[in-house]
Parts: structure tokens; sequence; C-alpha cells
């Protein structure tokens, strides 16, 4: 059986294509929980009517919004099922999805499932994450035509977590999302946590998403500009081993500050305040990183750096309009 997790905030104009393109999966034995952090839209009287209709639909509802790794813990603390799917509230799924996820299950070695996420336009959002120079954490394929060329399964860096599955067990070994980020990156976090436990990402490129990209929270507003980029510092002090990380290290400083400047020249000053607070905070993560590095099985990040130089990095980085 399957609990699917989908975090709601004010997700009014895409959440009910969301959720029946859930319940109407081709695999039957699934749960729906929802978890809905305040929303104050008409998303209220949808989550209403699906309560009433399906029977193994649930919505918790919490008073205020505590952002998407909080909220996605509550589902799985609530979930009693061998595996999990979270879906982002502006994602849709084909039919065979779950079935499709769950074919790829059958691999022991993994306990994240990744999917070819799709824009609606046909370009790819994700098929599952790449590290570059710098220690980057980037979206295989973003923004390319989807031309076969990630047609094939292999492991990966990471899942986007906007349309993924997780093994239970995994989350017994690694933890859970790190509520200290409140939204974006946590899946990063999660990933890079999961292969120095010595887990597999297999990315599954027969389960397509569809996903309108910050829908709730704007695509490169300050908001995610913010998150993103506090958090990617934060996902790297805390995961990355000893030698990887010494060795990157000029490239993750080169990085950050050419990130400064893009956005900064573009007027969006967020940037700033999000490596103020990640350096403020920085002591709170050399502790984490402590605890994180004293349980490494596998240094197997470094088996995931793509062969791409700084230069090329940043012109992928430019064409996805985010230098993270």
């Amino acid at each position: 059986m399957l609990t699917f997790i989908v975090v709601n905030y004010n997700g009014e104009k895409y959440l009910k294509e969301c959720l029946n393109s859930i319940i109407n999966q081709t695999y039957r034995k699934l749960r729906v929980l929802v978890i809905d952090n305040g929303s104050t839209d008409g998303s209220r009287d949808i989550l209403r009517n699906f309560e009433d209709y399906y029977s193994r639909f649930e919505v918790i509802r919490n008073e205020e919004n505590l952002g998407f790794a909080k909220a996605a813990n509550q589902g799985i603390e609530m979930a009693n099922t061998k595996f999990v799917a979270l879906v982002n509230n502006d994602a849709f799924l084909e039919r065979n999805w779950a079935e499709e996820m769950l074919k790829a299950a059958d691999d022991l070695r993994a306990g994240i499932f990744a999917s070819k996420i799709l824009f609606e336009d046909g370009r790819i959002n994700s098929a599952g994450h790449a590290i570059h120079r710098g220690l980057a954490v980037m979206e295989r394929g973003f923004l390319e035509k989807d031309e076969g060329q990630f047609d094939e399964p292999c492991y990966v860096a990471g899942a986007c977590a906007a349309a993924a599955m997780y093994r239970r067990s995994l989350f017994e070994d690694v933890g859970l999302f790190d509520e200290d980020y409140f939204m974006y990156n946590e899946d990063v976090d999660l990933s890079l946590r999961a292969l120095i436990r010595g887990w597999k990402i297999l990315y599954v490129p027969t389960a397509i998403a569809y996903h309108l990209h910050s829908a709730s929270t704007g695509f490169l507003s300050d908001f995610s500009v913010y998150y993103n980029s506090r958090n990617w510092v934060w996902s790297v002090v805390k995961n990355v081993p000893r030698d990887l990380l010494l060795r990157e290290f000029p490239y993750f400083i080169l990085r950050n500050f050419s990130s400064m400047l893009f956005f900064c020249l573009r007027g969006n000053f967020a940037i700033l305040k999000s490596k103020i607070d990640a350096i403020r905070e920085l002591r709170k993560f050399l502790e984490k990183r402590r605890e994180v590095q004293q349980k490494v099985r596998f240094k197997a990040v470094e088996d995931y750096i793509e062969g791409l130089g700084f230069g090329k990095a940043l012109k992928v980085a430019r064409l996805a309009g985010v230098l993270r």
C-alpha cells in the first residue's frame, strides 16, 4: 500500500486537478493525506468535498503555515505504509505514476525514487538531481525539451520532492526532513543524507508528472530565492564529506558570490539576506554536521558529481534563471 502526502497552502487554483490525478491512479491500494497549512482561500471547500466523497482521503488542518518540511513530516509520521509519495499541490500525475514507481521499488538498494517531471509545455523540470562544480545541486535537464534523452532509468544524486516516492525504512534510517529549512532544498538535504548512508536514489522515467513550479510562492520571487539560497548553503555544510568539501570549497565560494551579484543586478536583494542568515545559523549546522558525519557509511556524494566545468555549469544556471 502507498500513502500520498500533499502539502497545501492556498492552492485553490490547482489543488483539485492535483488530487484527482492521485485518486484516479491505476494502482488502487492507496491512501491520501493532505496537510493544509492554514489556507485561507477556496482550497478549504475543495478539501471538504474530497473528504465527503473518498473514504481513503484525510485532511490534517494546521492553524498556520508551518512550511513544507514540517507539514510533510506530519504526513510521514501518520503514514503506516511501506512507501510514501510526496506530490506538490501544483503537480499532476499520469495515471500509471504509482504503478511505475512501485515496480521500480523491486530494487531494494533504492530508498528514494525520482520521477520524470515536465512543465506543461513539455520541457523538463526534473529528471532527478545532479551535482555540479561548486556543489551546486541542480535538476537534470532543467528547461530542456524532452526528446527522450532521459528515458533510461539510472541512479541520480537526488529527487525533486514535487513528485517523488520514498521507502519508509529510509526515513527510519536517515531521519525526516529538516524542519529548520521551512521549505525549498529540504529534498536536497534528505537525498544527500541518504547517499552518505549508502542508499541509492533511482530515477524512474516511466513515472511522469507535470509541475507548474513555485505556483504558491512565485518563481524567482524574493521568497523562493531567499529559501533556496539559504538552504543550499546549509545542505552543503551539513552533508558533504570533508575531502570533497575542501576540494570544491573555492568553487562553492565563487558560486555564492556569483549568485549574489546575479540577483543584486536584477534588483533582488533577498539573496544577501539569505547568505547572512545562513552564516548566522552556521554554528547550529556545524553541530548537525558532526552528527550526520558520524553516521557516514559511504562517501557516495562524489560519485554523482557531473563532469561539467564551472563555466558550463554557470551557463546552465543562467538558462534556468537561477544561480544557487
